[in-house]
């Protein structure tokens, strides 16, 4: 099932009751910042192993952590050092995906099958996802929609691939590919793993 949201002002009644769904285990489909993402609230076992079904995923492959703010992320965050703190507050919401420590809060079910203890945390920017995640107020677990090495950017391909296998995929549109920068706080200092979209923005900071 495709779902149409207001592309400037959400219908919050329509979020309200995905967020229900997902704190019952549902499984949604949503734009973000850089592609479709496949989304299970991060404390729900079934949304979760779902995810992992749906894309066929080894057990250990880790799964990002989707949060509304700072103080949200940081609530599973083992430490999280002044200068990173400076950078993400700078960067939020934005296209990067930041790894951490994390600390015994993690929400079990997207954790459960790692062996390190490190989460990657997201803060899209995305009307759709912000706003759900501001009404959900709880992180959400997320993986991308890739199939057949490649990303998924189209609606109906999206529906085809997916449709019978999440509650409702939402119409974002086709979206550019655009994967995000993957920043490493785990070490002393911090360490660029991959350059995405918005590594412009950090440059100057490495």
């Amino acid at each position: 099932m495709i779902l149409y949201l207001h592309p400037e002002n959400p219908e919050i009644r329509k979020l309200k009751s995905i967020s229900a769904n997902l704190k019952s285990g549902a499984v949604y489909i949503f734009p973000t910042d850089t592609v479709y993402a496949i989304l299970a609230d991060a404390h729900s076992r079934e949304g979760v192993e779902k995810i992992y079904q749906i894309r066929k995923l080894a057990k250990d492959k880790p799964l990002s952590l989707l949060c509304k703010d700072i103080s949200m992320a940081s609530e599973f965050i083992e430490y999280m050092p002044n200068f990173a703190y400076r950078m993400i507050k700078k960067l939020i919401p934005g296209p990067f995906t930041f790894i951490f420590k994390a600390n015994k809060n993690l929400p079990k079910p997207s954790v459960a099958h790692h062996k390190d203890k490190h989460i990657g945390i997201r803060f899209p920017d995305h009307i759709y996802v912000k706003t759900l995640l501001e009404i959900h107020n709880s992180p959400l677990t997320s993986t991308s929609a890739f199939t057949d090495d490649q990303f998924i950017i189209d609606i109906d391909d999206l529906d085809t691939i997916y449709g019978s296998k999440v509650t409702a995929i939402v119409d974002g549109g086709i979206v550019k590919v655009e994967i995000s920068t993957i920043v490493d706080f785990t070490k002393d200092n911090p360490v660029v793993l991959r350059e995405g979209k918005g590594f412009e923005l950090i440059q100057k900071d490495f």
